[in-house]
């Protein structure tokens, strides 16, 4: 627990429009790689977190090669989570790998949280402001998902959808 404080103390300094200039971006991602793991060639800009809220002790990250993970970008990792390479996350998405399970009237800190891991896969670009639902397992293989959509289950392979919920479009 201790080291989830420390890494999100350390993501909170690191998140600065600074970090983004050349050279000193890579030192943002030298100084995560000592936490998660991280790919070479990968972008981690401003305002963007990778966090654990309510599983301190069992989840991981694993981020593949060459993955851009643009401004403002709210990760959530705690049921485990693999990006694989060159996918593209835009700006102000939100992805989440657990939820509350509200089955009666007791409070809701008192409620199960459910875990599900998540994996997007090679090539997957997820649009500005689109929000991947912690019902989700799959993000398939060169899969585009439109800006502002809303995520509810698996998506296939080369799949481009959108909308809210999000549904197939057509592929690519």
């Amino acid at each position: 627990m201790i080291r989830e404080y420390i890494f999100r103390l350390i993501q909170h300094c690191l998140s600065l429009f600074v970090f983004d200039t050349p050279g000193i971006s890579a030192f943002k991602v030298f100084c995560l790689r000592r936490f998660v793991k991280i790919g070479r060639n990968c972008h981690i800009f401003y305002g963007s977190f990778l966090v654990s809220p309510e599983n301190f002790n069992g989840p991981y990250l694993e981020i593949g090669n060459n993955v851009r993970i643009s401004h403002d970008c709210f990760i959530d990792y705690s049921g485990g989570l693999i990006i694989q390479d060159d996918v593209w996350i835009s700006g102000r998405a939100s992805i989440t790998t657990h939820s509350h399970k509200i089955s009666d009237r007791t409070l809701k800190k008192d409620q199960p949280v459910e875990y599900s891991q998540l994996i997007i896969e090679r090539d997957a670009w997820i649009g500005a402001g689109a929000a991947i639902l912690a019902s989700v397992n799959k993000i398939g293989r060169g899969a585009i998902i439109g800006a502002g959509s809303i995520v509810t289950k698996d998506v296939d392979e080369f799949s481009v959808v959108a909308g809210n919920p999000a549904r197939h479009l057509r592929y690519r």
